[in-house]
């Protein structure tokens, strides 16, 4: 697994097809996509999920940069096909890793349906707890980062390629 970051220009290329020689995962671009990469349009940061045989599988990123206080908040989605296999766990690590080493970024949330189990318990797996309801049928997530980005210790080693990816050593 791998994060191809994406700017503006990538995004466009990415939801017109041209992924750059990379195949995509049954499913993908799925109904989310689009909305959640736009958020490369109010500051965020955006990422395509590359799984193990190569290819686009999903995305994740921020919706925006940090806010005054460090905090950002994540959003990440997969094909239907690539579920259930870790592939969201270790994208949402590795994403959670590269956010931890950015200057100004403090804290982490995330906002889960509550009857999306799956993705609650991910969050939870990497660290996160639960810090109330925004509304009725959602839960608030979040995840603390201590430490000036040069002092902090990832939990899981995050290896950057010469390419500008991002892999995760293990999970």
């Amino acid at each position: 697994m791998r994060l191809l970051p994406l700017d503006v220009t990538g995004r466009d290329a990415a939801l017109r097809g041209d992924l750059g020689g990379l195949d995509t995962a049954p499913g993908w671009p799925h109904d989310d996509t689009a909305p959640g990469l736009g958020f490369l349009d109010t500051g965020g940061c955006g990422f395509l999920i590359v799984d193990d045989d190569q290819r686009v599988a999903g995305e994740c990123g921020t919706k925006t940069g940090p806010d005054a206080s460090g905090m950002v908040e994540i959003g990440y989605g997969l094909a239907a096909s690539s579920r259930g296999r870790g592939l969201g766990g270790r994208a949402v690590a590795a994403l959670v890793e590269w956010l931890a080493e950015q200057p100004g970024v403090r804290a982490i949330e995330a906002e889960v349906h509550v009857g999306n189990v799956a993705s609650w318990r991910l969050l939870e797996r990497i660290g996160f707890r639960t810090v109330g309801s925004p509304g009725p049928g959602y839960d608030r997530y979040r995840l603390e980062i201590l430490g000036q980005p040069e002092q902090r210790s990832p939990k899981i080693p995050l290896v950057r390629a010469k390419n500008g990816t991002f892999t995760r050593s293990k999970y």
